[in-house]
């Protein structure tokens, strides 16, 4: 993974190389429209797993979302990117500190139905995790599934992240969740890294 800082009217915006015409920037405001539409084109399929698309009825709704990143990304409680292939987004990865007791961080993401199969997340997720154990310099790295979606459990069993175990959580529509949780700890990433 190849990190780099690129200026953005007058900020730094941090950018991960994933090869293959793939990178990871961090969103900006001028990315709204975009993930607006990417958002709506994919919200029947997303709701399913994520609550939060019911509550994206605009693109001022996105530009609120993404203020609050890169507030957020100020005060160093999290990194919210998109996931750009051949000039297009297509999807979103975030990197969020755990507000447990343990100091960890956690990665969630989503991606177009058209760019599925491509190794996309899978690579975006390897570049995130690194960049949180170089950057955020975190012991651990974790990833919350639903246990019937099996894209997205396959996405951490792939890289190598050990299943510790269930959490349930109350969600934001008023729905009970059950959750597996994967994590990867710094010094088994370095054994599982080409």
């Amino acid at each position: 993974m190849t990190a780099f800082w690129r200026r953005w009217m007058g900020r730094r915006q941090v950018v991960l190389s994933l090869g293959e015409g793939a990178e990871l920037r961090q969103l900006t405001m001028q990315d709204a429209p975009s993930l607006y539409e990417l958002t709506v084109r994919n919200r029947e399929r997303l709701r399913r797993w994520m609550t939060w698309v019911d509550f994206v009825n605009s693109e001022e709704d996105t530009r609120g979302f993404i203020r609050e990143s890169l507030r957020n990304f100020r005060s160093g409680r999290s990194l919210q990117m998109g996931i750009w292939w051949s000039g297009t987004l297509v999807g979103t990865i975030g990197l969020f500190r755990s507000a447990s007791a343990e100091p960890e961080a956690e990665i969630g993401y989503w991606i177009d139905e058209s760019a599925e199969g491509q190794g996309l997340v899978t690579r975006a997720t390897r570049a995130l995790t690194q960049y949180a154990f170089e950057h955020w310099q975190v012991p651990t790295v974790r990833i919350r599934v639903e246990p019937d979606n099996v894209r997205s459990r396959a996405i951490p069993e792939r890289l190598g992240f050990r299943l510790r175990g269930e959490v349930e959580e109350d969600w934001a529509d008023g729905s009970h969740r059950t959750l597996l949780v994967y994590v990867m700890h710094a010094s088994d990433f370095e054994k599982t890294t080409p």
